[in-house]
């Protein structure tokens, strides 16, 4: 499959968009923050994002929330801001501590005054880890957005996705208002590595009985095994995404004890063995 994705850089932000789907512009690019214009290209809908990577100093961070003020003062229409922000909100949102700070206080202050929507984490408590056995552990990654997200889609929600070998969760936002397109058919090369997918091929295509012109024929048969190799990829054997998914989960249980308690000799075992699985 082509990668069809543009992108805008700044510092330790990258911003990557579908060039099919969002027609997308870098429009400020400051110390802190990249910022990014994107037009739907099969909806009437545009939006602003901007990405942020906030230092862990607290005073530098008082200047990214500086500078957020002041892209938000140029900003009409959905907006969200997302990245590291190196700081949490709230006591609970860190592990092991017990009383809210200056700086979580002030984070919450810029949320409140620019009218944000700081939407609650769906399926994790934390989004950054340090330590093999996760000592330390904080919410410090996020997705902000103004309310005209809310009002354009319905049901959103924050989640985070499965972390492999960063100390961060990866976070993304999710709406329900965007209708799916129609899922075209996509030939994978790595079925051809599978075994016995050839003659499994031979079998199927032996197995069509269509009457006609070798043109109507061929087509027929083309058709028909196209069908079978979508009903094989929704297995867990031909789904190389199903495959992945039985990693993650078994991966994530893991994690979760290692935020607990440290892993035995044999869940760490288990740990290597899965993501060189999932590498593979």
């Amino acid at each position: 499959m082509a990668c069809l994705e543009s992108s805008g850089t700044r510092g330790g932000i990258m911003m990557l968009w579908d060039s099919r789907i969002w027609k997308g512009e870098v429009l400020e690019t400051g110390t802190y923050t990249l910022t990014c214009k994107f037009e739907s290209q099969l909806q009437d809908f545009s939006c602003h994002i901007t990405g942020v990577y906030a230092p862990n100093c607290y005073v530098e961070r008082r200047l990214v929330w500086e500078e957020i003020g002041s892209i938000g003062g140029l900003i009409e229409g959905p907006w969200a801001i997302c990245g590291d922000f190196n700081v949490a909100r709230y006591a609970s949102e860190k592990k092991n501590c017990t009383r809210r700070t200056l700086g979580m206080r002030e984070f919450s202050d810029l949320i409140e005054d620019l009218n944000l929507i700081d939407l609650q984490l769906e399926n994790a408590k934390f989004t950054w880890f340090k330590g093999d056995n996760h000592q330390i552990a904080s919410r410090i990654d996020r997705i902000l957005v103004s309310q005209e997200w809310d009002d354009v889609f319905s049901n959103l929600k924050q989640y985070t996705m499965q972390r492999i070998i960063l100390d961060h969760s990866p976070v993304t936002l999710q709406g329900g208002s965007w209708k799916k397109n129609k899922s075209y058919f996509k030939f994978e090369n790595w079925w051809l590595r599978t075994d016995g997918f050839t003659d499994r091929i031979r079998e199927w295509w032996d197995s069509f009985d269509y009457i006609g012109t070798p043109d109507y024929i061929l087509a027929s048969k083309l058709k028909a095994l196209k069908h079978k190799l979508k009903e094989w990829n929704r297995s867990e054997q031909g789904s190389l995404g199903q495959q992945r998914k039985n990693v993650l989960e078994k991966l994530a249980v893991v994690e979760n004890i290692a935020i607990d308690r440290a892993l035995t000799e044999d869940e760490a075992t288990e740990k290597a063995t899965l993501l060189l699985k999932l590498e593979g």
